[in-house]
C-alpha cells in the first residue's frame, strides 16, 4: 500500500475538495444544514492550502503518481495555491449574493467542481488527464455562467460560453489527437522525448508541428480570453452572476496559463521558433485591443463588468508577454504577475459584488459619489484599480509590472519592442482605471448611491463579503513586502521545469522496492 499512501499525500488537497463536493450534495437536500455548505467549503479549501504549504511547497524534486498522469512540482503547487485562495475569496463573496437564487447551495457545488477541475488540470502530466480536467472546468463554468436562470442576460452568457467552449475544445482535442498519433503516447515527458529526437533527426514535418501548435494555442487562447479569441468574454462577464465573473477572470486564466507553460515551455521547447511568433501576436493584440476597447467602455458609460472583461483581456496580454519571450526569467515574471493580478482583480470584483448587492446596479455612472455612502467599498475598489494600472498605491501592482517589463527589456530586441508596447498601453489603462476612482470620489452621488440605504430590491451588505474584501486588500500590501521571496520561488519554478532530469516517478520507485 506504499503507492496509495503517496497518492493520498500528494493529492490530499484534491481529495479534500472531492469530499467537500460529496458533503455539499448531501447537505443540499436538508433545509437547515444547507446554509453551512459555504463554511465547509472554506474550511476544506483552507486545509488544502495548509497541506500544500507544509508538505509540498518546499519539495526539492517533482514527483509523478498514477502512472505519470498526475505530477506534483513547483508549477502545479503555485497554481493550486492561487486557485484555492481565489476560490475561498469567491465563496465568501458569494454567500450574500446566492441568497437571491432559489437553489443557492448548488452554486457552491458547481464552484467546487470547477476548482477541482483546475487543480487537476494544473497538475496534469498526461493528455487524457489534461482534457478531462479541462472539460470538468468548462462544463462547471458554463453552468455557473447560466445560474441565474430567470435572468435573460445570464442565459445568453451561458449559451454563448457553451458554443464557444465546445468549438475551442474540439480544436484543442484535434491538436492533441494529432500529437498522440505522432508520438504514440499520452504521457507528456514521453511526448517531449519523442518530439525532441524526431526534430534532432530531421524526421518531423514542420507544417505538422505548426498545425498541432495552432490547434493547442487556439484552444488555450479561448480559456485565457486572448484577442482574437476573446469574443465570448465581454458578454459572458456582463451576463453571468458577478461571483462567476470573478472566478472566470482569475482561476480560469490561472489554469490556462499553467497548461500553456507546461505544453509550450516544457513539451514544445524545441519548437520555440514556431510558437513564439504566435504568442507574440496574441500578446500584442490583447494588450492593444483590450485597453482601447476598455477605454471605449468608460467613454460610453457602459457596465463596469464589461469594462473589466476588456481589462482582463489586456492583463492577459501582459502575462503572455513573458511567455512570448520564452526565457525562464520572463516566464517567471509572468507567473509572479499572475499571482499579484489575482488578488488585485479579485478585490475589484468583490467590491463590484458588494456594490451590486446594495445598489442593484453595475453601470459605471451609478458608482458616482460612492465614497460618501460606502467609503470602505470605494477605498478598496480604488486601491485595486490603482494596482491594476501599475500605480504604486500600494506598490504590489507597480512591482509586478516593473519586474515583468524589466525582464522583457533584458530579453533582447523583441523584448524591448514588446516591453515598449506594454508600457504605452499601460498609460492608456491608467486613464480608465483612474476615471472610475474619480467618479467614486469626486462626483456627486448618483441616484443608485443616494438610495442605497432604502433600495428594497437590493440584497444588502454582508460580513463575509467585507471580510473577503479586507483580506484581498491586505494581501496586496503583504505581497508588496514579500515580493522578493515570491519572485525567487517563481524563478525556481521555471528553472526546475526546464530541467527534465529532476523527475522522480513513484511508479518506478515502487517497482524497485
Amino acid at each position: 500500500m506504499f503507492w496509495l499512501n503517496d497518492v493520498i499525500s500528494i493529492m490530499y488537497p484534491e481529495f479534500l475538495i472531492l469530499i467537500a463536493i460529496i458533503l455539499a450534495i448531501f447537505l443540499s437536500t436538508t433545509k437547515t444544514l444547507k446554509n453551512i455548505i459555504w463554511i465547509l467549503s472554506v474550511m476544506f479549501m483552507f486545509a488544502g492550502i495548509i497541506h500544500i504549504f507544509k508538505y509540498q511547497l518546499n519539495s526539492k524534486l517533482p514527483v509523478e503518481i498514477l502512472n505519470g498522469a498526475f505530477i506534483s512540482d513547483d508549477l502545479s503547487n503555485v497554481f493550486r495555491l492561487i486557485t484555492l485562495a481565489s476560490a475561498i475569496l469567491i465563496v465568501l463573496g458569494s454567500v450574500k449574493y446566492c441568497e437571491g437564487f432559489i437553489h443557492k447551495s448548488e452554486f457552491m457545488i458547481l464552484l467546487l467542481a470547477a476548482v477541482l477541475g483546475i487543480m487537476i488540470l494544473v497538475s496534469a502530466n498526461d493528455l487524457v488527464t489534461l482534457f478531462v480536467a479541462l472539460e470538468t472546468l468548462g462544463l462547471s463554468s458554463i453552468m455557473l455562467a447560466g445560474y441565474s436562470k430567470y435572468d435573460q442576460r445570464s442565459n445568453e452568457a451561458s449559451i454563448k460560453y457553451l458554443l464557444n467552449s465546445a468549438s475551442a475544445s474540439a480544436i484543442f482535442l484535434f491538436g492533441l489527437s494529432i500529437l498522440y498519433g505522432l508520438c504514440g503516447s499520452t504521457h507528456l515527458p514521453e511526448i517531449k522525448y519523442t518530439l525532441f529526437h524526431l526534430a534532432a533527426s530531421g524526421n518531423i514535418n514542420q507544417t505538422l508541428i505548426l498545425l498541432i501548435l495552432a490547434c493547442i494555442i487556439g484552444g488555450l487562447g479561448f480559456k485565457l480570453a486572448t484577442c482574437p479569441f476573446h469574443m465570448w468574454s465581454p458578454d459572458v462577464y456582463e451576463g453571468a452572476p458577478t461571483p462567476t465573473t470573478a472566478f472566470l477572470s482569475v482561476a480560469s486564466k490561472a489554469a490556462g496559463l499553467a497548461i500553456s507553460i507546461r505544453l509550450l515551455f516544457y513539451v514544445f521547447d524545441f519548437a520555440v521558433n514556431i510558437w513564439q511568433p504566435i504568442i507574440i501576436i496574441l500578446a500584442v493584440l490583447s494588450m492593444t485591443v483590450g485597453n482601447f476597447v476598455a477605454l471605449a467602455q468608460v467613454l460610453n458609460k457602459a457596465s463596469i463588468k464589461r469594462l473589466m472583461a476588456y481589462s482582463s483581456i489586456a492583463q492577459i496580454g501582459y502575462i503572455l508577454l513573458g511567455l512570448a519571450l520564452a526565457k525562464p526569467e520572463t516566464v517567471s515574471a509572468s507567473i509572479f504577475y499572475l499571482l499579484i493580478y489575482s488578488f488585485m482583480n479579485l478585490c475589484a470584483f468583490l467590491c463590484i459584488i458588494a456594490f451590486g448587492n446594495e445598489a442593484d446596479s453595475d453601470l459605471i455612472e451609478d458608482y458616482s459619489g460612492l465614497a460618501r455612502k460606502r467609503p470602505f467599498i470605494a477605498f478598496a475598489l480604488a486601491i485595486s484599480l490603482f494596482n491594476l494600472s501599475g500605480l504604486p498605491l500600494p506598490p504590489a501592482g507597480f512591482i509586478a509590472k516593473f519586474i515583468l517589463f524589466k525582464a522583457s527589456f533584458e530579453a533582447g530586441f523583441i523584448g524591448i519592442v514588446l516591453g515598449t508596447i506594454g508600457l504605452l498601453t499601460t498609460i492608456i489603462s491608467i486613464y480608465y482605471y483612474l476615471y472610475i476612482a474619480k467618479v467614486m470620489i469626486v462626483n456627486e452621488p448618483s441616484h443608485a448611491v443616494s438610495n442605497i440605504d432604502s433600495n428594497k430590491n437590493a440584497l444588502g451588505s454582508s460580513n463575509e463579503l467585507n471580510a473577503a474584501i479586507s483580506f484581498a486588500l491586505a494581501s496586496m500590501f503583504i505581497l508588496s513586502l514579500i515580493s522578493n521571496p515570491i519572485l525567487q520561488f517563481s524563478n525556481k519554478t521555471t528553472t526546475n521545469l526546464s530541467n527534465k532530469s529532476q523527475l522522480i516517478s513513484l511508479k518506478k520507485t515502487n517497482n524497485c522496492n
